[in-house]
């Protein structure tokens, strides 16, 4: 199974989620982001580390153009496009490999995702649904039989990678229902240079190596 790990913005992190093997390490490349990293420092964190794809993270107002310099700059391995950003700019960018944002607000709305889905796919390799933003929790989507249901069909059709609140005694149910092409994992602050517990993702790295997913 892929897991990408999102909105990177320090080594301490970077170096966590190499050791654990993740596919993709996402930086966001949009200025005034809460998680904006500079290009210069993507590129001194990229120096550190051997083995996950680098993916830049990419916004509303970012042009095709800009999207391209920045691939070239920092030798970006993927791009992810906002939800709000325009198909016209996916079809600019076929040469690169795009993963496509879906922020979803509430289940009820899961057929906005299954038409974002439809829209896009000549243009984007994966999707990354993001439920863990608004707090869906793995419980919610369980509770509710049409979304999840929706959502084990996307799985099978196309290539989803989910951020998702679940505890990790359940990771195993979840995937084994769901049965995403991938995961996403969050990212944040340190507590000071260097410093940071990662107590929360070790418990969920550890379960997924059980379950004989981490390679």
């Amino acid at each position: 199974m892929k897991i990408k790990a999102t909105s990177i913005n320090n080594l301490t992190d970077a170096r966590y989620f190499a050791a654990w093997n993740v596919e993709w390490l996402g930086f966001s490349l949009e200025m005034g982001s809460a998680n904006y990293t500079r290009p210069q420092d993507v590129k001194e964190i990229k120096d550190w580390l051997v083995g996950p794809k680098i993916v830049g993270e990419f916004g509303l107002n970012q042009t095709a153009k800009e999207i391209l310099e920045s691939v070239e700059l920092l030798q970006l391995d993927a791009v992810q496009l906002s939800m709000y950003t325009d198909t016209a700019i996916a079809e600019q960018l076929e040469e690169v490999t795009l993963i496509k944002e879906w922020v979803l607000d509430d289940l009820a709305n899961m057929n906005t995702f299954a038409d974002q889905c439809k829209t896009a796919a000549n243009h984007v390799d994966y999707f990354y649904l993001d439920l863990e933003k608004n707090g869906i929790t793995w419980a919610n989507v369980q509770a509710n039989t049409t979304a999840l249901t929706l959502l084990q069909e996307l799985c099978a059709e196309y290539a989803v990678l989910i951020s998702l609140v679940c505890p990790p005694d359940q990771i195993e149910a979840y995937l084994d229902s769901v049965k995403p092409h991938g995961i996403s994992l969050q990212g944040g602050e340190e507590e000071k240079v260097g410093v940071k517990s990662f107590d929360d993702l070790d418990a969920i790295f550890e379960c997924l190596d059980e379950l004989d997913l981490i390679y």
